[in-house]
């Protein structure tokens, strides 16, 4: 070898060794990183950052950077997240980089940049993630060459137009589509329910305007179904037994109508959020015998009758339940108090008002945020030598019509956040109040107090953090 072909070896060695490794180079499973990369590759790599504005690059995250495989000096894993501001044009150095099996560009500033019709050249990808960028426009045919993508992320842009074109790409696993501007109807032909190996899709937060169709339930390896905030309407077809490995269901903030979701056999169920519709009727016990229950929001729909506790020996995981302005009868507190298991617990502005006692709650040990605002609530239970969960940290009592200063508050050592607002209370806010070690958040505001017992200094010296506005615009007296 002659001696100015070493020293060219030798000059492009140093120059592997000074792009950008402190930021980019880290080794992936088969030992690569820029110094396994191919010049010509390391060249597109370079290239491709320069189309950028790159000062937002955080140099310390190491997650970022380049991957190639080992044997063939290829870029195989590319991952540039919260990094870029520009416009991605149809002919940047990216589209050259075939080999590419795993591309992260999430998190960027695309500037006014549709999705290229050149990200179908990519066909060797199996994960493709440009969630929360600035793109625009519609998902180009091209995408349906990618036939190898097991994992889409588009969520959280600008993205519009009907369902994107997955035809072919029956190797999904994952899909998620969620805030963008989708919309159109979804017919029984199309390629979505030709994707059986899906275990998640999201198409939450978009305008989706369709009935949701017996297909639905032919996805059944479904382990995540999210359709929240959509024009989603009608009722939900009794084919969504059939998706047994559902873990999550989200149909919230749509126009559902029907009794209650058949879903008694969706034994592996933990989330179920069917809020914000206009299901009716009552809710069948079989659903709290579901084994894995944990969240369940009902609210804002038109369920009646009460709730039966199951009898069976197995004991309830229910965590968090939302049942607020629903129909439920006065008898609903009873049942609720044998789920000891619940942190959460909502029943806000029932639409039919009927007077309740909290010592009925004093069973849930574990709650931690409890909402009744809106409801009728028993004087007595309002007492100090009434029981109460002693774990609230969260406690909402507005527009309960309580005319007193609920006394009951003094024994909620670890309360941070008290809502009292928009009751009839009347006289000084007790000295005791101050002196919650944790509180941080009050709301007394649309009350008639004319005071402050104690000093300002003790209100000074509390743990408040968000009263000083309202006591600053107020005519309260110390």
């Amino acid at each position: 070898m002659s001696e100015s072909l070493m020293r060219l070896h030798f000059l492009l060695l140093v120059l592997l060794c000074c792009v950008s490794l402190s930021t980019f180079a880290t080794e992936n499973a088969h030992g690569g990183g820029l110094v396994g990369c191919r010049p010509r590759q390391i060249q597109a790599f370079t290239q491709f950052k320069n189309e950028f504005d790159t000062r937002g690059c955080n140099h310390s995250d190491f997650s970022n950077g380049v991957w190639c495989d080992k044997s063939t000096g290829e870029i195989t894993k590319l991952r540039l997240s919260a990094c870029l501001s520009g416009t991605l044009k149809p002919n940047s150095s990216l589209f050259g980089m075939h080999h590419l099996r795993y591309l992260n560009l999430s998190g960027n500033n695309f500037i006014s940049s549709s999705l290229p019709f050149e990200f179908g050249n990519l066909n060797k990808l199996k994960v493709l993630s440009l969630s929360f960028n600035g793109f625009v426009g519609q998902v180009p045919s091209s995408f349906s060459n990618l036939s190898m993508l097991s994992v889409l992320s588009l969520s959280n842009n600008e993205l519009s137009g009907s369902f994107p074109p997955v035809r072919n790409l029956t190797k999904f696993t994952v899909l998620r589509l969620s805030r963008n501007h989708f919309s159109g109807t979804l017919n029984s032909k199309n390629s979505l329910f030709e994707l059986h190996e899906l275990i998640e899709l999201n198409l939450a937060f978009n305008s989706f305007s369709s009935s949701l169709l017996f297909e639905f339930g032919n996805l059944k390896k479904l382990e995540s179904l999210s359709l929240s905030s959509n024009g989603f309407f009608g009722p939900v077809p009794p084919t969504i037994s059939n998706m047994t490995s559902l873990t999550a269901l989200y149909l919230g903030q749509n126009s559902f109508t029907g009794r209650f979701p058949l879903v008694q056999n969706l034994t592996k169920l933990s989330q179920l959020y069917i809020f914000d519709n206009h299901f009716y009727g009552t809710i069948p016990s079989s659903l709290f015998t579901l084994p894995f229950l944990k969240v369940l929001y009902l609210d804002v729909n038109q369920f009646s009758g009460s709730i039966e506790h199951p009898n069976s020996s197995s004991s309830s995981r229910l965590e968090r339940l939302k049942l607020g302005y629903n129909e439920f009868e006065r008898k609903i507190l009873e049942p609720i108090s044998k789920f000891i298991t619940l942190k959460v617990l909502e029943l806000s502005f029932p639409k039919k008002s009927y007077l309740i006692d909290l010592s009925l709650l004093s069973s849930l040990n574990f709650l931690v945020y409890l909402d009744v605002s809106g409801n009728n609530i028993s004087r007595a239970s309002l007492r100090p030598d009434y029981a109460i969960p002693l774990n609230l940290e969260f406690f909402f009592l507005s527009y309960c019509g309580i005319s007193e200063f609920p006394k009951i508050l003094k024994a909620l050592k670890k309360l941070e956040f008290i809502n009292i607002s928009s009751n009839k209370i009347k006289g000084k806010i007790p000295e005791w109040f101050w002196n919650f070690p944790r509180l941080s958040v009050m709301d007394i505001s649309n009350n008639s107090f004319n005071g402050f017992e104690g000093s300002v200094e003790l209100l000074g010296n509390s743990s408040l953090q968000e009263i000083e506005e309202n006591i600053r615009n107020s005519t309260l007296d110390f």
